[in-house]
């Protein structure tokens, strides 16, 4: 079963992998995925309660470590400071 992005992305993204051979065709795969199916699909922003709501699955079934990935270069700072003021607060009350 899968979880997270990927499972609630439309069934013809689920297959893509990013263990593809190259570059190339990682870009091609994930070229007819627009930014709005990504953005429906995970928490993006500020909402804590969008990314608890996310997170919370993981945690009733179990799961003691939720890894967060792929904040982006220049935003990598500012989500860490809102992650430990806001976010792990929330998340830790699980």
């Amino acid at each position: 079963m899968l979880y997270g992005a990927p499972a609630r992305l439309p069934g013809r993204y689920r297959q893509v992998n990013a263990e593809l051979p190259h570059d190339r065709s990682f870009a091609a795969a994930g070229a007819s995925v627009g930014k709005d199916e990504v953005a429906g699909s995970i928490p993006c922003g500020a909402k804590v309660e969008d990314f608890v709501a996310a997170v919370r699955p993981c945690a009733e079934a179990g799961f003691g470590e939720i890894a967060l990935v792929q904040i982006g270069g220049a935003h990598q700072e500012p989500f860490l400071k809102w992650a430990k003021k806001e976010l792990l607060p929330a998340l830790r009350e699980l």
